[in-house]
């Protein structure tokens, strides 16, 4: 039995506890917002200039950066989104925009462009949109889900996702034998996935009964279920996904970030369950 970098996930856990108990608690506050927003942007660049170092696109000088500056700006449209639904679009233009920034960012250069726009705009998207969406769930601004409390799901999908990490992990080392993606993340195995799969739907079905203590009021049993579900396979989908690029760029994490590791190795599952949380509660 092995616990390989349990200090280290102890540490990113405790970092992950302080910074969400105060998101949690001022989040609504005036100025915080912004302060938040800005935050959140920040780490989303951090994350991007990441990707950037792990797809080898910091040969061409400067375009890590700019992916950075248009991650950020993209992650702000979304927090102003939330303010009016006037501003629903701006997100996605600019997007757009950055994806002409991109193109307008090449044309010095022909060899290589197809690979390094596109490497670049899904750099973009892959951090940039889920951090945006988390902003849109804290600061829920829907027609379809009238009187729900965007920080009780933020706090639903951060400890639905981080729980299945804890079950995987542990999961794995205590029963796991047969490996999961062996080439990919050789620690993980099937025992510890299908831990981390059944944690995932048991805290989510513990939240549904918490509803009795007035922290919730706005989730079923059957959603329950399934949002659970949903969360505890992405997550682990996402897990390994990040996995493969840093397996793909031969290093053991994402940065060297004291005690965390990286913005990427923290933010992995997430990446990959923000977006259900967000459809079920904008998709009407």
């Amino acid at each position: 039995m092995q616990f390989q970098d349990l200090s280290k996930r102890f540490a990113s856990s405790l970092f992950s506890l302080a910074v969400l108990a105060c998101i949690l608690i001022f989040s609504y506050v005036g100025v915080v917002k912004w302060v938040i927003a800005l935050f959140t942007a920040g780490v989303g660049s951090l994350g991007i200039w990441e990707y950037c170092r792990l797809a080898k696109l910091n040969v061409k000088k400067g375009l890590s950066e700019l992916c950075m500056i248009v991650g950020a700006v993209i992650i702000l449209a979304f927090f102003v989104s939330t303010f009016d639904l006037t501003y629903s679009l701006l997100p996605y233009i600019l997007i757009f925009i950055g994806l002409i920034s991109l193109f307008l960012y090449h044309f010095d250069r022909i060899s290589g462009s197809t690979s390094s726009i596109a490497m670049s705009l899904f750099g973009i998207l892959y951090v940039a949109v889920p951090l945006g969406l988390i902003l849109k769930i804290l600061y829920l601004f829907t027609p379809c889900k009238m009187g729900h409390e965007g920080r009780f799901w933020l706090l639903y999908l951060l400890v639905v996702t981080k729980i299945t990490d804890v079950g995987a992990y542990f999961g794995g080392n205590l029963l796991g034998k047969r490996k999961l993606a062996a080439q990919i993340s050789p620690g993980k195995t099937v025992g510890g996935a299908f831990i981390g799969f059944i944690s995932a739907i048991l805290f989510s079905i513990l939240f549904y009964f918490l509803r009795g203590f007035g922290l919730n009021d706005s989730l079923s049993f059957t959603e329950s279920i399934w949002l659970g579900a949903l969360l505890g396979f992405l997550g682990q989908v996402g897990d390994l996904g990040e996995s493969l690029f840093k397996r793909d760029a031969e290093v053991k994490d994402s940065n060297r970030l004291p005690g965390l590791g990286g913005i990427l190795d923290m933010l992995d599952s997430l990446l990959f369950t923000t977006p259900v949380i967000y459809f079920f509660l904008y998709v009407c």
